[in-house]
């Protein structure tokens, strides 16, 4: 079998979604190419050549793109078959699902590999699964994929360094309910072996990566393992270094591995402050307070480590004055150089499955699926607030299509909060610099425009 492994969207990183799977299936005898289509161009007599197409969809934005680019290859071949895998392989129910013909979600490498052969063998193009069971690892195969340099680079105190991303597990012990692990994994995780992640760091770094993120949903669900294969990777590798994404409440919990993480080279931890209102971290089952959010910011900063916040500052309830309390907060604690302007603009996502479908505090205010953008609908109940998070989001837009300077679109965004909520808000201030990744799109944020029209056979 000829299968084309095609990524549409990783975060700006060469994607370890392609790359693993990769692996088994030419494991097995098949051969494979690989493209990413947030960078490479595709070209169309490419599905011409080959017998099958896999299609990653890790994320949102990802999968949205990933219909478009089904749609396109069913247009041009309109026998050929077409699977979704990955996180959210199970939740498109849209008329461009139609150019889908297997769908496999959770652990999917064993079913997708069991697709592939079942398909070389004559058999239907129909199949779909979800599971989370223990399975196989392989070290990842980034034969085709481009270079390092196609991808998000590590920014930092003037200079910037190749950066690449790996991961340690999958899935995630906890259930917070607007996240969507937990409607596939339901509080459970599976442990990527140590050295399968080593061997996959070892030819990241002799591919040129001087930076390592760790794609977990958080890289202390196991803190035995992650700190292992940490102290492994640093001794094995000395100058890299790396960053991760952390619960604030394992923050707090493991307070004491901080010292030994900033020793290990951890340069900056991401972590979902989400809100600055408790009633919505409770809503959102977050496990953590606004005090513990400046709780977790000391513990980190004190081991010499950054933080850089997540958000999720508009829900059906939020008013303009929510979002003018998320600045002011940003503001106290000295955020500002370490929150991606993006953030600020994010809209609740709420997919088929998702464990808040039926919360009371959401679902009234639910007017229906929409099976295009792949979300449930739902209207603000304060008009203001819609006005102000097109605005918002506007501004990110923009931003990250012309590559806007930080602060420039921190205090454009301040100024729009100021005038909609009519609160004197103080102005973004620089502080000191922050590392982060180049790539500042996030998986919970619609497509820009820009990514869409860059899902076109050419």
């Amino acid at each position: 079998m000829r299968v084309l492994m095609m990524s549409t969207y990783e975060l700006g990183r060469q994607p370890v979604h392609v790359s693993s799977p990769a692996s088994a299936i030419r494991g097995e005898g098949h051969e494979v190419e690989v493209v990413d289509l947030a960078v490479d161009d595709f070209e169309v007599n490419a599905v011409d050549r080959i017998d099958a197409v896999a299609i990653s969809v890790p994320m949102h934005t990802a999968t949205r793109l990933a219909l478009m680019a089904a749609t396109e290859i069913k247009a041009r071949r309109p026998d050929l078959p077409v699977a979704l895998y990955g996180l959210y392989a199970g939740v498109p129910e849209s008329s461009a699902a139609r150019s889908i013909d297997a769908a496999f979600a959770g652990e999917y490498e064993p079913d997708l590999l069991s697709w592939i052969s079942e398909l070389s063998a004559g058999g239907s193009a129909s199949a779909g699964s979800s599971r989370t069971g223990r399975s196989d690892f392989h070290v990842p195969d980034r034969e085709g994929l481009p270079p390092l340099e196609s991808y998000a680079r590590l920014e930092f105190a003037g200079a910037t360094r190749l950066a690449a991303a790996v991961e340690a597990s999958h899935g995630c012990r906890h259930r917070c309910r607007h996240c969507p692990i937990p409607a596939v994994y339901d509080g459970r995780m599976r442990v990527v072996p140590k050295d399968v992640v080593l061997a996959d760091i070892d030819q990241l770094v002799a591919s040129g990566a001087q930076h390592i993120t760790f794609g977990d949903a958080d890289f202390l669900n196991a803190p035995r393992h992650s700190l292992d294969l940490l102290a492994a990777a640093h001794s094995a590798h000395p100058d890299l270094t790396f960053d991760a994404t952390i619960k604030v409440s394992h923050i707090i919990e493991q307070e004491e591995l901080w010292p030994e993480l900033a020793d290990l080279n951890m340069l900056f931890v991401i972590s979902a402050f989400e809100s600055v209102d408790n009633k919505t971290l409770e809503i959102l089952d977050k496990g953590h307070t606004v005090s513990d959010m400046s709780r977790a910011s000391e513990i980190v900063r004190s081991a010499g480590v950054y933080i850089r916040p997540t958000w999720l500052p508009f829900l059906p309830w939020t008013t303009p004055a929510d979002i003018a309390s998320i600045f002011d907060f940003i503001g106290q604690q000295g955020l500002a150089d370490a929150t991606d302007p993006v953030q600020m603009s994010i809209r609740l996502l709420i997919p088929r499955g998702s464990l808040l479908e039926a919360h009371p505090a959401v679902s009234q205010h639910l007017t229906g699926y929409d099976d295009s953008a792949l979300t449930w609908r739902w209207d603000f109940a304060d008009p203001d607030t819609a006005v102000l998070h097109k605005e918002l989001e506007a501004i990110a837009a923009n931003a990250s299509d012309c590559g806007q300077e930080v602060g420039v679109t921190l205090e454009e965004m301040r100024q729009a909060v100021s005038r909609r909520s009519g609160r004197e808000l103080d102005t973004v201030a620089p502080g000191e610099p922050v590392p982060r990744l180049t790539e500042s799109w996030f998986c919970c944020s619609e497509p820009t425009e820009a990514q869409s029209v860059s899902i076109r056979l050419g």
